[in-house]
């Protein structure tokens, strides 16, 4: 059985003043809540506006406004409780990406308020390593999953399809990320570069091609003017518009530290950057806004994951210091 936890309680919305401009913060935390851990890797909202948070440890924590429900390998069938990434189908079913225990998948029935569980791992599945990092779904519910060790992977409910070195220019086994933009081309970011995949048609990126080397990509988003941003591991974030880069980067600007681990766009097309070591950063296309720990509510300095709500509220996962949601005009959940 579930962990459920309802916890009624008014937090208090401390609004301070950085750059002359009122802030709202609210920090959750393992003393304050019912978070298992500190430490949070992923964040994805539903269209109910439920939030899915992955944990490192702690498993995962559906929080649905005051109700908290953990989900772990003590009162679950999720495999592991380290997640570094949940995704939701198109039938609303919550594709979990654990760090040791393969994909779990979990189903809800909003009727009889019960769950069920699906896991795909190397003893019943095509998947040939249990360590995912990431999961995207395209508009045919296709699964694009990339491993730790074994490339990436397609699923598309049947059959699953690995790409790795051997049949593909997959210059590197270890995939952190996988983003699908609005045209349906999978952009596909190895520990040692960045490349695409649109139907059978590979395009690496590199210095023949592209400001871009053998860099880890950790993040990628696509704004509404359809600029694709790439979040590199030590390497800042670049901007591609289908023909010309930019590159930004601590040296040639004001981004705050080349340690990109998340990227996000608002509503009004601004670049969310989560940093790891120096907060988060703002970038409106001319300047660059820095929140951290010495200027704003921000906890620390190690931040691994943005997600921004449908009021323009940043929900932010930190590696040590818990789960942090911002809004830069005020908290608002209308």
């Amino acid at each position: 059985m579930q962990k459920i936890i309802c916890v009624c309680f008014f937090i208090c919305l401390t609004c301070i003043s950085v750059n002359g401009q009122d802030k709202c913060w609210i920090h959750f935390n393992t003393e304050n809540s019912p978070l298992p851990t500190n430490s949070i890797h992923s964040i994805t909202i539903d269209d109910k506006n439920v939030k899915w948070i992955g944990t490192w440890g702690g498993g995962l924590v559906r929080l649905d406004n005051e109700n908290w429900t953990i989900y772990d390998t003590s009162n679950s069938l999720i495999p592991h409780n380290d997640i570094y990434e949940v995704i939701i189908d198109n039938n609303d079913k919550k594709w979990i990406a654990t760090f040791g225990g393969g994909i779990a998948v979990l189903s809800e029935n909003s009727e009889t308020d019960e769950v069920g569980w699906t896991v795909y791992d190397t003893s019943n599945s095509g998947l040939t390593h249990n360590t995912i990092y990431a999961i995207a779904i395209d508009s045919f519910d296709n699964k694009w999953i990339g491993t730790w060790g074994s490339g990436f992977f397609k699923f598309d409910g049947f059959e699953w399809i690995n790409f790795n070195r051997h049949n593909s220019v997959l210059p590197n086994v270890k995939v952190p990320d996988i983003f699908i933009d609005k045209s349906g081309v999978k952009w596909i970011g190895s520990a040692a570069g960045l490349l695409t995949f649109n139907d059978s048609v590979w395009t690496m990126y590199d210095e023949s091609n592209s400001p871009l080397d053998a860099w880890a990509v950790y993040s990628m988003v696509q704004d509404f003017t359809g600029n694709i941003w790439i979040g590199f591991k030590f390497n800042g974030v670049a901007k591609f518009d289908g023909k010309f880069w930019i590159h930004y980067t601590y040296e040639n600007s004001d981004l705050p530290s080349n340690t990109v681990y998340s990227v996000a766009v608002d509503s009004k097309n601004n670049l969310w950057v989560g940093t790891n070591g120096s907060g988060i950063a703002k970038y409106d296309g001319n300047t660059w806004t820095v929140y951290n720990k010495s200027n704003s509510e921000l906890p620390d300095d190690y931040t691994f994951w943005i997600t921004i709500d449908k009021y323009d509220n940043k929900w932010i996962g930190m590696l040590k210091g818990g789960l942090v949601v911002f809004n830069e005009n005020g908290i608002s959940y209308k």
